[in-house]
């Protein structure tokens, strides 16, 4: 029989790759649903759910059949099923496309890709423990050791996993990492007097090419996985703007940009109306680069300014530099998360853009509370201007979180204009709230007018919204209380479908 230090190594290897596949689980979600609230909640509480059925009919099936060997069926299953978790991928990516609410999406493609390798992992335990604690005299000791181990492989897997793992062997080279430990691992309860190192060379060695068979899209000129986010750049055609180059984080098309045709008529081309509120614009903060188009159209109008990004993830700023021409632009990029930037910075502006949650799936909540507004307009010059840019409809059931953005807004901001660049205020668009540090107030309809004589006026003028809008159902944002996932739901549910039968072919 094996060794008692078999057992405690065992349990720490088991700690440390549930925990490992738990953590990697939302990065395999982002590219299809995003890394929302909703995703956390699904991957833990499958994985939790999995656990306790595993742990169940794990301690069912080793009382019945007490063998060495049980243990290893139990690693090999949860070896096996941990393998084949991106080759599962492909196959539930229809889930994307079916008429559900997002919640249900991200639960069904949580338990179609994670439940197992919980379940058969979760069985481990208790098996470990049957051998470990034959003597019952000691088995609160025992117990204890096994599971203190759990957690120390658990609080390894974490780490090395969130700081190490992703960002430099990505999620499928780590899964297969991951799936060839646990077989090693349970080989030892099948052989226990025979070396495996030949075994684990030939594992291992496997694991370093069967990922390549599952890496990129035929479709991406660019694909690679950060710490924050799965980072694709595809080249496409549109029938009104000709040849486009996309930036996708996750799965939001976060920038695109014509490669043709240069004026897409969208929110990045806001830039003139600021020197509607402020002639004299010098200095320009971007929070968010994407591919740095925000930035590139303000350095190129306002052409005495000094403008700096402020890029959570230092990869799509390389991708931006590469793809997107950035590094052609004066414009200083700083890599930070753009809360503890201002925090950290007194520094003041003349203009703000706050351009990091173009998404409708995935909302930074701490950069939409009143504490963040307050912040950002402590940091403006006088006259200054706060410009921020989000996804919502304008009215109607899918304008929960526009009510609140304007309602958090205007409790720092009195002096506020809405521009609007949709079709329908009913539908998701991009919303631009503009704040100006100065009592001097503008009649919309005033200002309507002079848009006009600015570069692009005529369609600027046209998306300046001028109507009063309620406060009815509106809440302020909060450091203590955003909830920015409900008040996203109507709005994502009658969204999301649309969106991903546009964006499928083009990903998948």
């Amino acid at each position: 029989m094996a060794k008692n230090y078999l057992f405690l190594i065992s349990s720490f290897i088991a700690g440390f790759s549930l925990m490992t596949v738990e953590l990697i689980s939302t990065r395999i979600l982002a590219p299809y649903v995003g890394t929302s609230l909703y995703t956390w909640t699904s991957v833990i509480g499958v994985i939790l759910f999995g656990i306790s059925i595993g742990s169940y009919f794990g301690g069912k099936l080793i009382d019945k059949y007490k063998s060495a060997k049980t243990i290893f069926y139990f690693f090999t299953l949860s070896s096996l099923s941990t393998a084949f978790i991106p080759t599962l991928v492909a196959k539930t990516q229809f889930l994307v496309l079916v008429d559900f609410p997002i919640q249900i999406i991200i639960v069904l493609i949580s338990l179609a890709l994670f439940f197992l390798p919980a379940v058969f992992i979760g069985a481990i335990y208790p098996a470990l423990l049957k051998f470990y604690s034959e003597d019952i005299s000691s088995i609160g000791k025992k117990s204890g050791g096994l599971s203190a181990l759990w957690s120390v492989g658990s609080i390894f897997g974490v780490f090395l996993t969130g700081f190490y793992f992703i960002g430099y062997f990505g999620s499928n080279f780590t899964l297969f990492i991951i799936a060839a430990i646990l077989f090693i691992n349970g080989l030892f309860f099948y052989f226990p007097k025979i070396k495996t190192l030949i075994v684990l060379i030939v594992i291992l060695s496997g694991a370093i090419y069967l990922p390549q068979l599952v890496r990129g899209q035929s479709n991406d000129i660019f694909s690679d996985e950060s710490n924050y986010y799965n980072i694709r750049v595809i080249d496409a055609n549109s029938d009104i703007f000709g040849k486009i180059r996309t930036l996708f984080l996750d799965f939001d098309s976060h920038s695109v940009e014509g490669l043709e045709k240069q004026s897409l008529n969208n929110h990045t081309e806001i830039y003139p109306v600021f020197s509607a509120f402020n002639p004299d614009i010098k200095e320009i903060l971007v929070l968010g680069s994407g591919s740095g188009l925000m930035a590139k159209y303000l350095s190129k109008f306002y052409k005495d300014s000094r403008v700096t990004i402020v890029e959570i993830d230092p990869k799509v700023v390389k991708v931006a530099e590469e793809f997107f021409d950035l590094k052609s632009y004066p414009i200083k990029i700083v890599v930070s998360d753009a809360r503890v930037f201002l925090a950290k910075n007194s520094e003041k502006y003349d203009l703000i853009v706050n351009d990091v949650y173009n998404s409708f799936i995935s909302v930074p909540w701490h950069l939409t509370t009143k504490e963040f507004n307050d912040l950002a307009k402590s940091r403006l010059n006088k006259g200054g201007i706060y410009a921020v840019n989000f996804i919502s409809a304008l009215v109607g059931g899918n304008a929960d979180f526009f009510k609140s953005m304007r309602f958090t807004f205007q409790r720092t901001f009195s002096n506020y204009q809405i521009f609007s660049f949709g079709f329908l205020p009913t539908k998701g668009q991009n919303i631009i709230l503009v704040g100006i540090d100065d009592d001097i107030q503008l009649n919309p309809l005033g200002l309507k007018e002079k848009l006009k004589f600015l570069e692009n006026g005529e369609f600027l003028s046209s998306v300046l919204m001028t109507k009063k809008f309620s406060d009815d159902n509106s809440i302020i944002l909060t450091d203590n209380f955003a909830p920015v996932e409900k008040l996203m739901v109507p709005l994502i549910n009658d969204y999301f479908l649309s969106y991903a039968k546009l964006y499928y072919p083009l990903l998948f």
